[in-house]
């Protein structure tokens, strides 16, 4: 059963019959509005529902009283007049529902629902009905029955009975209309039953009134329904709001503080009771200082200071204090303070702001830690270097001169070591800078096939002291050119076939290159580098890429090595975007392969490589020039002042040598040289600051070439030096081919020559091979 003015039917009324929809408008039960906002939540519709049925509950005592006064009147005034059956029948019906509503009333007085559903408003409105319907018999048996100065009061007390159900129901206004219709159908049957043109005219008069005060009645339950929808709107964002504030006071870093004149703790954060292990009500009144002293045992002169600025009631900077929270965890806070004052201007304690800094604490301490070890390495490698560089680079001038065998293998083992103390230190500092995420990558236009066919060359010259084969199988559909960082994949290819041949006795080793997938846009490119060696254990090859793993322990002192470059080949790889496997059978051979996607081209990439600038390219070029060529070298260690000098001596060089910054500067201003070869780090002024202040005098020097000599081998080192306006750089331990190169490329290279390399340390891996 739908009541008029049901959700489900008001204002909805186009689809039913005209008379229907007529009787709806001219009752009010088509001007309800409902609760079908699709901005409430169906909590929300039980929430209004249980508010309009409140508001009318709350009015029971007032109106019962009310009804049973008038009926009292009604009793006394009629009895014998009329039927007393009838009157005790009536009194006994006003009676019972008066006490069911008074019941009710004292029900929900105890705990008022909080909600209410459709049911609770249709039983709201049954119950008015009936009541009613007992108020509207009383005109259709007394009225007729009676003279007309009784029906005056009949007639009275009927509309006061309208008139007041209308404004105690209007916040449930099916239930009022439902009321005020009935008790005004009674009244209208009554008066039809007395006949006569006085009474139509009553009857008129009265459907006018009544719908006067339906009108009234609906238009005040509307009213009053938006302003519980807009409450509840509101509640549901001070909720909201209330959740958000106590997810943040919970979670937040900041809190604020609050003491009296006296110091003592008049508001404080629940984390502060939670780390004083103490209830928030028993921490209030305690003094601050002495809670923070037992907070942070060890801040005593910290706090300290906080006290005297408190006992001074001056501002208080902010401070940072290390707490103890259970559990023996430290943790940091800020504190800030300000005095407060009363309306009268007296001091009244303190106002604070605290914020737990943990986090940031922890972040610098991490930072610092990082720096310290970041500066470390550097110092530690521009150390190791400078030594390496005066041993390597005289092994290599000896081994150019006359030597017995003995003497040859003598120096070559004394080379060789040193190749590979420098590829420990390599390695190393590649591990570091992958660790703390600062290796960069960058990306040029190289040819897959042409690298395959350098790494086949470089590693050709170890394999064939072992008598073994180095082959190259190259996919004819890979792409003419790739984009990106050449170097590091040569480092990881290099490292892969470096491996192969060193755990390989017999049979040879293949460097394959293929393309697996090709877009519009990018490639697939997978590189393999298979071998016929002793393999590896099956229990063995997960552990192969973590740091300083080895396959097997006895491979170190067999072979040597730190187990650092496959870990190292592996972050590579993945930082590049790509992956590195490995399939093996012991006693057979492995294949490790690594993928790549990158951007592809159609662009032709010449074959130049710095691995084939020999010292006949320089000379070469200084013989066209027709005169020797003009070098100035500007370095403080002598050692390696002998090695570059050892290095050039078999070339048409006039050198010209300082031994630091300053002389470098005044070097350069007073004569004419080709290029100039500067130590980053020297006594007076460094290399950096002398490139400045050479470039700085315009003219020429502008355009001098400078490369930079230096043993610091990090990324920002070399930026540091193009920075400042050097043009190449070369890493300590020097190398003869690397030199050769960077020196054609900044004297410049005719047509016919060969490329040398771009900036880059030439402590690379593949330089090192090459070596």
């Amino acid at each position: 059963m739908n009541w008029p003015g049901d959700p489900s039917t008001s204002k909805r009324t186009a689809g039913g019959s005209p008379l229907g929809a007529f009787f709806l408008w001219i009752g009010g039960f088509g001007a309800i509005e409902g609760l079908d906002d699709e901005a409430l939540t169906e909590r929300d519709r039980r929430r209004i529902r249980a508010r309009q049925i409140d508001a009318v509950a709350r009015l029971v005592p007032v109106t019962i009283g009310i009804n049973f006064a008038n009926a009292a009147i009604i009793l006394g005034v009629f009895w014998n007049t009329v039927s007393n059956p009838f009157l005790i029948a009536w009194g006994t019906a006003i009676a019972v529902a008066g006490g069911m509503a008074m019941r009710g009333w004292w029900r929900a007085r105890k705990s008022r629902p909080q909600e209410a559903s459709e049911r609770a408003i249709r039983r709201m409105t049954l119950q008015a009905f009936f009541l009613a319907c007992i108020w509207g018999s009383l005109p259709l048996i007394v009225m007729p029955q009676v003279d007309a100065h009784l029906q005056i009061i009949v007639g009275s007390l009927m509309t006061g009975m309208i008139s007041g159900g209308a404004f105690a129901m209007s916040s449930v206004p099916r239930a009022g209309l439902a009321y005020t219709w009935t008790l005004m159908l009674g009244s209208v049957g009554s008066l039809f039953l007395c006949g006569g043109a006085p009474y139509l005219v009553l009857v008129v008069f009265l459907l006018l009134y009544t719908s006067f005060m339906v009108r009234h009645l609906v238009s005040h339950g509307n009213v009053f329904l938006e302003n519980l929808k807009a409450q509840i709107r509101h509640e549901r964002q001070n909720e909201t709001i209330s959740l958000l504030l106590k997810e943040f006071q919970e979670n937040a870093s900041s809190w604020l503080w609050q003491t009296d004149s006296e110091g003592r703790l008049i508001d404080a954060p629940q984390r502060f009771a939670d780390v004083a292990q103490l209830p928030l009500d028993q921490l209030k009144g305690e003094r601050l200082i002495d809670t923070l002293k037992y907070l942070c045992p060890t801040d005593t002169a910290t706090l300290s200071t906080f006290a005297d600025r408190m006992t001074k009631r001056l501002s208080i900077p902010e401070i940072l204090i290390h707490v103890v929270v259970a559990g023996g965890e430290r943790r940091r806070w800020a504190l800030t303070a300000r005095p407060a004052r009363d309306y009268d201007g007296k001091f009244a304690g303190y106002r604070g702001f605290g914020r737990d800094v943990t986090e940031r604490w922890r972040a610098e301490q991490a930072e610092a830690e990082s720096r310290a070890k970041s500066d470390f390495l550097a110092m530690m490698s521009h150390e190791i270097r400078t030594p390496m560089n005066g041993v390597l680079g005289l092994a290599s001038t000896l081994l150019e001169t006359k030597l017995d065998d003995e003497q040859r293998h003598a120096v070559m083992t004394i080379r060789e070591s040193g190749d590979n103390l420098q590829r420990i230190l390599n390695d190393i500092l590649d591990l570091s800078k992958l660790n703390a995420g600062k290796l960069e990558f960058e990306t040029v236009d190289f040819s897959p096939a042409a690298l395959v066919e350098a790494v086949t060359a470089i590693i050709g010259v170890n394999a064939k002291s072992k008598s073994l084969l180095v082959n190259s199988d190259i996919d004819p559909k890979l792409p003419p050119a790739l984009k990106g960082d050449v170097a590091r994949i040569r480092q990881v290819l290099i490292n892969l076939a470096s491996n192969a041949v060193k755990f390989t006795e017999q049979g040879g080793v293949t460097i394959a290159v293929a393309c697996r997938t090709r877009d519009d846009h990018k490639a697939t490119i997978e590189w393999r580098v298979s071998d016929t060696g002793m393999g590896i254990p099956a229990d063995r090859v997960g552990k192969l890429f973590t740091d300083f793993a080895q396959a097997d322990a006895s491979i170190n002192r067999r072979f040597g090595g730190t187990g650092l470059g496959l870990a190292i080949s592996r972050r590579i790889i993945e930082q590049m975007g790509g992956s590195i496997a490995v399939s093996s059978v012991a006693g057979e051979g492995s294949t490790f392969r690594f993928s790549l996607t990158l951007p592809w081209s159609d662009k032709q990439v010449s074959d130049q490589r710095g691995d084939r600038v020999g010292a006949g390219d320089l000379k070469a070029r200084i013989e066209a020039l027709g005169r020797p060529l003009r070098v100035l070298i500007a370095e403080d260690d002598a050692t390696n002042r002998m090695v570059v000098s050892k290095m050039l001596q078999e070339f048409a060089v006039d050198k010209c040598i300082v031994p630091d910054g300053l002389q470098a500067v005044k070097a350069a201003d007073e004569q004419e040289f080709d290029l100039v070869l500067m130590d980053v780090r020297m006594p007076e002024m460094d290399g950096i600051t002398a490139t400045r202040t050479i470039r700085a005098k315009g003219g020429r020097l502008a355009e001098l070439p400078i490369i930079a000599l230096t043993a610091n081998a990090f990324p920002d080192d070399i930026k540091q030096c193009r920075e400042a306006g050097m043009t190449d750089f070369l890493a300590k331990p020097l190398r003869k081919p690397a030199m050769v190169a960077a020196i054609l490329k900044a004297i410049g290279t005719p047509a016919s020559s060969v490329e040398a390399p771009s900036l880059a340390p030439s402590d690379s891996p593949v330089v090192a091979a090459e070596a």
